[in-house]
C-alpha cells in the first residue's frame, strides 16, 4: 500500500467546520421567481372574494382553494376537518373516514347541500346559532370572512408567506439536489484524474440499500459515500445513524475476509449540530468524514486508496 496521505477528521474538527446554512445564490434566485409567480397567481383569485357568492365561485374555480383559505385566514385545518365531519354526520352521510381538504372541496361541488353548509361555516360560522350550539367559541373564532379576514386575503405579503410555507418541502429538496450536485462535481474531477467511474443514488446489494455515490460499481463497491445535509433536526438523522452502524458491520466483515471498502460520510448543516449524539456515532462508523469546508480531502482519500480501487 502507498504511504497514507489522507487522515480522518477528528469529531471536533468536523463539528467546528460545519457549514450551518448552505448558500447558493443561483438557487435562491430560482426559488424566488417561483415564489413571486405563485404569489401573483393566488392573489388574483383571492381578490375576487367579496361576498359569499364570490367565495363559492372561488372554491369552484381553484382546486387549492381550501388550502389557501385555511392558511391565510389562520383556520386550523384539523379543526375545520372535524367541523366538516360533524356536518356530514348531521346530514346523514355514510361515514367511512374523515375527508381531507381536496375531498371536502369535491363534495361541495357534488352536493349543493354540502356546498351551502360549508360556505355558511366559512363565511360566518362564528355567528351561526346552530354552529354556536355545538362547537366551542374558541374553535369558531376564525370562522368568519369579516373585513379583517378579507383584507388578509387581499394582502400580497400575507399570500407570499403562505406560498413560502407551501414551498418549504420543494425548497429543501432543491437544496438537497444542489448539495449533491456540488459534491458530484468534485467527485467527477477527482475520478477523472484517475480514470475512475462512479454512480450516484444507486442501490448497493451488499448493503441492501441505496447510497449517495459508489466507486466504481454497486456490485463491486470500492468506495461508498453517504451524503446528509440537514438544516433542521429530524428522526431521519437517527435512521442515518442506524444505517451507518449496519454499514460498518457489513464492511468490517468484508475487511476480515480481505476485501477493503472505504466508507465516507459527508455530514453538514445546522441540523447536525442539534443531533450531536447521532453525528458522533456516524463519525465513529466512518473511515472518513467530510463537509463543505473540507471537501478537498476527497482527493486525498482517493489518492491514498487508488491502488485498492
Amino acid at each position: 500500500m502507498p504511504d497514507i496521505k489522507a487522515t480522518k477528521l477528528s469529531y471536533d474538527e468536523l463539528f467546528n467546520s460545519t457549514t450551518m446554512f448552505y448558500m447558493n445564490p443561483d438557487y435562491e434566485a430560482e426559488i424566488g421567481k417561483v415564489v413571486e409567480a405563485k404569489t401573483a397567481d393566488i392573489s388574483v383569485g383571492l381578490r375576487t372574494i367579496k361576498d359569499k357568492e364570490s367565495l363559492k365561485q372561488y372554491i369552484i374555480d381553484h382546486k387549492d382553494a381550501l388550502d389557501n383559505l385555511t392558511s391565510i385566514a389562520e383556520i386550523s385545518v384539523e379543526r375545520f376537518k372535524r367541523m366538516v365531519s360533524m356536518i356530514r354526520k348531521d346530514r346523514g352521510f355514510v361515514f367511512g373516514t374523515e375527508w381531507g381538504l381536496s375531498k371536502i372541496r369535491t363534495a361541495m361541488m357534488d352536493s349543493p347541500a354540502m356546498m351551502e353548509s360549508i360556505l355558511n361555516l366559512l363565511w360566518d360560522g362564528r355567528n351561526d346559532e346552530k354552529m354556536q350550539s355545538c362547537i366551542p367559541a374558541f374553535y369558531l373564532e376564525n370562522m368568519a370572512m369579516d373585513p379583517v379576514t378579507l383584507s388578509m386575503l387581499q394582502d400580497e405579503n400575507t399570500v407570499r408567506r403562505l406560498v413560502k410555507r407551501g414551498l418549504e418541502g420543494k425548497y429543501s429538496n432543491g437544496i438537497g439536489d444542489a448539495v449533491l450536485s456540488d459534491i458530484e462535481k468534485e467527485l467527477k474531477r477527482v475520478c477523472a484524474k484517475h480514470g475512475l467511474e462512479f454512480q450516484n443514488n444507486v442501490r448497493v446489494p451488499l448493503l441492501d440499500r441505496a447510497v449517495s455515490f459508489v466507486l466504481e460499481s454497486p456490485t463491486n463497491p470500492r468506495v461508498i459515500i453517504d451524503v446528509s445535509y440537514s438544516v433542521t433536526t429530524s428522526s431521519s438523522q437517527g435512521s442515518k445513524k442506524e444505517a451507518a452502524r449496519k454499514t460498518v458491520e457489513v464492511l468490517n466483515s468484508e475487511k476480515a475476509s480481505g476485501r477493503n471498502i472505504v466508507y465516507i460520510n459527508f455530514l453538514d448543516g445546522a441540523g447536525w449540530i442539534g443531533r450531536q449524539s447521532d453525528m458522533k456515532e456516524i463519525h465513529r462508523c466512518s473511515d472518513y468524514v467530510l463537509n463543505f469546508q473540507n471537501i478537498g480531502l476527497l482527493e486525498d482519500i482517493i489518492d491514498t486508496h487508488i491502488d485498492e480501487i
